[in-house]
This record gives structure tokens, sequence and C-alpha cells, in this order.
């Protein structure tokens, strides 16, 4: 089976439900690809655990990946679905009906190591037919200076440096000198969602710089969809 993208999707909720929206996330998967099932990665502020909404099918997938977390020491719960929006959201992606949709709702205050590990428990899943989704949701009053988009330059330039990084921890494992970690350190808690999405849809794209920057205008009144997509 084809390996599936990993896309990080950044848009306002109600502008992605809409009509033009739906019609703009269909081009980001080609339509040749095999996609039996859809995971939604998303953050929002506080919480003291990741959790698993189930939105659709039997629940297969919801499990296995709470076991699987569960081994790397992340404690979680299987909920059920808040809204058929998501499931919606996925039959216009890959327009067919999924096997299982299901949403990983990440809380904040984690480390960044933390992120990049859920996205590592869940990459494997790339070769198995499974579509997963960093979805960075915005609501209406969130389009504030502080929230920065995809195509910022401060965003770019962060994946940029993790990117960096990265390269740095493989060169000094490589050297055999004494520390492996990257030098400005992983400890910090994360508290914005968008940065707790990001590190893991990171990882998920196998610690590399995405190969594809989009954007899609919504509507008159300035709303967009806009994200990376990492394609190998």
């Amino acid at each position: 089976m084809t390996k599936l993208p990993v896309l990080y999707l950044s848009c306002e909720t109600e502008a992605l439900a809409g009509p033009k929206g739906q019609a703009s996330v269909c081009r980001l998967i080609r339509q040749d690809l095999v996609v039996d099932r859809v995971v939604f990665i998303t953050s929002e502020k506080g919480g003291v655990q990741p959790e698993i909404f189930h939105q659709c099918g039997e629940s297969v997938l919801a499990r296995r990946l709470r076991s699987d977390m569960q081994a790397r020491g992340f404690d979680l719960v299987v909920k059920g679905s808040q809204g058929l929006g998501l499931k919606l959201l996925a039959e216009s992606v890959v327009q067919l009906v999924p096997e299982e949709v299901i949403e990983l709702r990440l809380n904040t205050g984690m480390t960044c190591e933390h992120y990049r590990d859920i996205g590592h428990c869940l990459e494997s899943l790339r070769d198995q037919g499974v579509l997963l989704i960093c979805l960075d949701r915005l609501e209406t009053d969130d389009s504030s200076a502080n929230h920065h988009q995809p195509h910022a330059t401060y965003i770019r330039s962060l994946i940029r440096q993790w990117e960096d990084e990265q390269r740095w921890v493989k060169a000094m494992a490589k050297s055999g000198l004494t520390g492996t970690r990257s030098p400005s350190g992983d400890n910090s808690p994360v508290a914005e969602p968008t940065l707790c999405v990001l590190n893991t849809a990171f990882s998920l794209g196998g610690m590399k710089a995405p190969q594809r920057l989009f954007g899609f205008s919504m509507n008159e009144n300035s709303r967009s969809l806009a994200g990376y997509g990492w394609m190998h």
C-alpha cells in the first residue's frame, strides 16, 4: 500500500465546514490513493491527558491507538463522538465514507518531545491506509495577531530550526560524543495548541520540513484554509 501523506490544516471551523472549504480539502489527496481510516489530531488549551473521540466505525483503530500510546506512557481515554463535523470533513477529503474516523485531541502543557513521541507512535499508520490530518481549528474570535498562520515567517522559520536541530542530534549520535539532545532543549511545556499540533505533524513527517505549502481563500470575509503537506 502506498504511503499516505500527512496534512497540517489551519482554518476557522466555520469556514472549513462550508461548501467552499469542503471543496478545497478534497484537492489535497490524490483520488487514486486508498484511504481506509482517518485520524484527526487536534489540540485545545487545558486538559490533563490526550483523549480519543470515536467518530464512526467499529472502534478498532481507536482501541489500537489507545493501546499503543499507553505502551509509550501516555494515559488516555476513548470517548464517543461530539458531532458529525469531522466525519463529514473526512468524507470530503477522501470522497468516500471511511471505515473509521477518530479524533486524537491533545492537551497542552507537555513538552515538544512528548508531542513528537506521539507522532512517532502514529507514523507507521501512514503505510496502513490511515490518513493523518493535524487540524489546527480556529474559532472566529481567534483571528488575533497572536496566532501565526502556516505561511507566516515565524512558523516557517520555526520548522527550519526544528529540522536543523534534528540534523544536529543525528550528527552528535553518529560522532559517538555524549549528549544527543538538541542544543535548545525540549523541556519547556508547550502552551499553544498550534505548536502542540505542529510538533506532532513534524514528527509524523519524518522530522523533516514539509514538501508542500498550500492556501485557499474561502469567502469574502477573508477566511482561508492554509497548511502543510508531508508527501513522502
